[in-house]
């Protein structure tokens, strides 16, 4: 009797042979610079805890290759924040973090590749939440770098074991609502007018010092000159004695004088005969 073949034609066992052979045709996978690969053999080992070089790996199909980038990525949050005086804002503000390099067998094994929205991304909010509800709203944007150093530390002791590690948080907007804008458009507009009143006030009361100080000036000026006068008065009238205005006479050459002797004091009269 002939035996028959399992395999009606060439053809049949050509594509056979080609499945066969397919599950053991290694795999590839490129581990690029700034990358790291663990390791996964479920049916062996496990997962290596020894992380893979960067370099093209080659594995059979049933294994697997973690590829982990360990360059630093930045992460973008928008939060709703309720401030320190009961107002709404929202903030903008973003993470740059990584995973650390030594510790990432720990990570695969504790948290996964999706660490971030598994344990970064709902800390990194709340803290944005906390720490910014306790400063009013007009000064957080003085305040930014200030309050990215608090979210920072908080977040640096709420991922203190999780295996990664913060290089820096930034508060890049801060949005307000049209009302609150407005409000602070109308508080702004009133102060910068009560500054300019107080401007003016400030010049009102230079220019009436500026003028009193120099009434006061002038009046001491009008004093002294007074003053002056008077001492100069008092000394010619205690210096004008009969003697004197006598003698002052007879020394004018546009006065015609006669002298007659034996006057009263002994003196000369003296006698203007033009009545001069």
């Amino acid at each position: 009797m002939k035996r028959r073949s399992i395999f009606p034609n060439s053809f049949q066992f050509l594509v056979f042979l080609g499945v066969s052979l397919s599950s053991f045709v290694s795999c590839l996978s490129i581990i690029s610079p700034g990358e790291v690969g663990l390791m996964w053999r479920p049916y062996s080992t496990g997962l290596s805890q020894k992380p893979l070089e960067s370099r093209v790996q080659t594995y059979m199909p049933w294994n697997s290759v973690y590829v982990y980038s360990i360059q630093w990525t930045s992460h973008q949050e928008k939060v709703e924040v309720l401030t320190r005086d009961d107002l709404t804002i929202t903030v903008s503000a973003a993470i740059i973090i990584r995973p650390i390099q030594n510790e990432i067998y720990e990570l695969e094994m504790e948290i996964g590749r999706d660490y971030y929205e598994k344990v970064v991304k709902p800390q990194f909010r709340t803290a944005i939440r906390n720490i910014l509800s306790a400063y009013n709203m007009v000064s957080i944007s003085k305040e930014t770098p200030n309050v990215s150093a608090q979210i920072k530390k908080s977040l640096a002791e709420k991922l203190k074991d999780k295996h990664v590690e913060i290089d820096d948080v930034i508060i890049d907007d801060v949005e307000y609502s049209p009302s609150i804008l407005k409000a602070i458009e109308s508080k702004l507009t009133k102060q910068q007018e009560q500054e300019q009143m107080k401007f003016e006030i400030n010049i009102a009361k230079r220019d009436a010092e500026i003028q009193q100080i120099s009434a006061d000036g002038r009046a001491k000026a009008v004093l002294i000159e007074a003053e002056a006068q008077a001492k100069a008065q008092r000394m010619i009238s205690e210096s004008l004695t009969p003697k004197y205005i006598q003698l002052k006479a007879m020394e004018n050459p546009n006065n015609k004088l006669i002298f007659v002797p034996n006057g009263k004091d002994g003196l000369p009269i003296i006698v203007n005969p033009e009545g001069k």
